[in-house]
């Protein structure tokens, strides 16, 4: 299943930036209506899940242990999904978002931000006690292999070897080289970073010491065993996928404040309305301001910079 939804994934950013290459509207207003009709059936199992799963079970076998959440997150998705397809939703969305509401590409990456929030959002609606009894430990392997596919989306999505060649999606990505005043500038923003996560996590400590802990644990239970060369793989991996996928492509097209809150989504296992998700999204709003200021190679380095010293306090207070 997960091999299809990819191949589907791919296959549309393929035709979505075909299309966009096609001067002609009848195209664009076809892709729309693609889209459209890839929701409507996902829309109507999400109501068969909501008012008809008992029945569903007698011929399809599914095992579904809240099927009324994930009934209405499909419904959720692909009204969300149907939405941006209109073109008047698109230019209403361009006063607040850097998108251009003619593009099928942009419009592709809308209706996919709105499935994967969703998904992510799925997975903590059940409280923190209930995300806390289904972790299982980080694979490094398979968040490397996660970050690789962010960025295949990112160099596919805007156009590499279809509307632009490598020099050009490297500068669309904002994928230069650093010089030595930026680096020296990197240490200070992670300096930063980190004194806004200790703030924050003193700030949670105080208002609510209850889900504080049980992030804590949650945390414990994601990484337990790591070592020095596991966290570097995770800072590299985070660093170089995230930053390539959410301050490289989808910046540019959704804006700072937009992308930011998709980030913090993603990291479910803070939850969600948290202090430590609201952490995450200024973090992630100064990440977007150094890739405005600067470019992507910065906001790599410095979120690297960042997930790895945190990785080592985390470290040196399991050997203390």
């Amino acid at each position: 299943m997960i091999i299809v939804i990819v191949l589907l994934v791919v296959g549309l950013i393929i035709l979505a930036n075909a299309v966009r290459q096609q001067e002609a509207e009848t195209f664009h207003k076809l892709f729309d209506l693609l889209l459209i009709g890839l929701n409507a059936p996902l829309f109507f199992v999400g109501v068969l899940l909501v008012f008809q799963y008992n029945e569903l079970r007698d011929f399809v076998d599914l095992q579904v242990d809240s099927p009324t959440a994930v009934g209405i997150f499909l419904q959720a998705t692909a009204v969300w999904g149907v939405i941006v397809c209109f073109r008047s939703t698109r230019h209403s969305l361009e006063r607040f978002l850097p998108l251009d509401p003619h593009s099928p590409v942009h419009t592709l990456a809308l209706v996919l931000s709105g499935y994967f929030a969703g998904f992510t959002i799925l997975q903590v609606a059940g409280g923190l006690e209930n995300l806390a009894e289904n972790l299982t430990e980080v694979s490094v392997g398979a968040f490397l292999v996660q970050q690789l596919g962010f960025v295949a989306l990112a160099v596919l999505g805007v156009g590499f070897r279809m509307r632009r060649d490598l020099a050009h999606v490297l500068r669309r990505l904002g994928l230069e080289v650093l010089n030595g005043r930026q680096i020296i500038e990197s240490i200070g923003w992670i300096i930063l970073l980190i004194l806004l996560q200790t703030l924050g996590g003193i700030a949670w400590q105080i208002t609510n010491p209850e889900d504080a802990a049980l992030v804590e644990s949650i945390s414990q239970t994601l990484y337990r065993d790591f070592g020095f060369w596991h966290w570097l793989a995770l800072a590299i991996g985070a660093g170089v996928g995230e930053e390539i996928l959410f301050r490289g492509a989808l910046q540019p097209v959704f804006g700072i404040w937009f992308t930011s809150l998709l980030f913090a989504i993603v990291h479910v296992q803070y939850g969600l309305l948290t202090p430590a998700t609201l952490v995450l999204f200024l973090l992630s709003v100064i990440l977007g301001v150094i890739r405005r200021r600067h470019n992507t190679t910065m906001s790599i380095l410095v979120h690297f910079g960042y997930d790895f010293v945190l990785g080592m306090f985390a470290l040196l207070a399991t050997s203390l």
